[in-house]
């Protein structure tokens, strides 16, 4: 991992911690959170299957053990 590469993680991440705690609070609804997610990931360089992103894969509304989001099928693909 390179410099560069770490400070934007670092960068993406702070960002959807803040995200993070505006979903928890329910301020934002989980569609508005996963389309933060996106742009927040587009704008720092992040891929959609990188294992830092904090997507969780259990989505209790279907109590299923995969998210309904399409980022899901895209990493599972390649």
């Amino acid at each position: 991992m390179t410099d560069a590469y770490r400070a934007r993680l670092e960068d993406y991440l702070a960002s959807m911690l803040q995200a993070k705690r505006m979903l928890s609070l329910g301020i934002i609804t989980p569609e508005d959170y996963a389309i933060i997610d996106t742009m927040q990931r587009e704008e720092f360089g992040i891929s959609s299957c990188s294992l830092y992103r904090g997507i969780d894969l259990i989505y209790s509304g279907f109590r299923g053990n995969m998210s309904h989001y399409e980022e899901v099928t895209k990493c599972q693909e390649q």
